[in-house]
């Protein structure tokens, strides 16, 4: 392997780490954004943004589509949620067979990395711009 493409091929598997699992808890709360807001104490139009943007964002975040804008808008919500579960629910940081907050942390600084660098060369922005 050429040594050259490791850190492209590093912001893939980044991308669709983040991108996937943000796409699966988006989905997942699809038919239950209301307790979802109730949950977080969150109006109904904040709890939906929220999922539309972990199931779009994580969607264009894998593929890595308009990437910048998918990697800010997962960045912003992981922050939020790592706030949320540290000070209103108090949660550890790791906790074995508990909830935790690491997990947040983890989707707050994986896309907040790859919006930093960028897509990568393996990518949909990276091929529509002709690299």
């Amino acid at each position: 392997m050429d040594i050259l493409h490791a850190p492209d091929l590093a912001l893939l598997a980044l991308r669709l780490a983040a991108g996937i699992g943000s796409f699966v808890h988006g989905k997942n709360k699809l038919g239950h954004i209301d307790r979802f807001a109730q949950s977080h104490a969150l109006p109904l139009w904040l709890a939906r943004t929220a999922t539309a943007v972990q199931i779009g964002g994580g969607l264009a975040l894998a593929v890595g589509l308009a990437t910048p804008l998918a990697a800010l808008g997962l960045t912003v919500f992981g922050a939020w949620a790592t706030v949320e579960l540290i000070h209103r629910k108090g949660e550890p940081f790791a906790a074995p067979g508990r909830h935790s907050w690491d997990a947040g942390l983890l989707y707050t600084v994986v896309p907040l990395a790859v919006l930093l660098c960028g897509p990568g060369a393996y990518s949909l922005d990276a091929l529509l711009a002709g690299r």
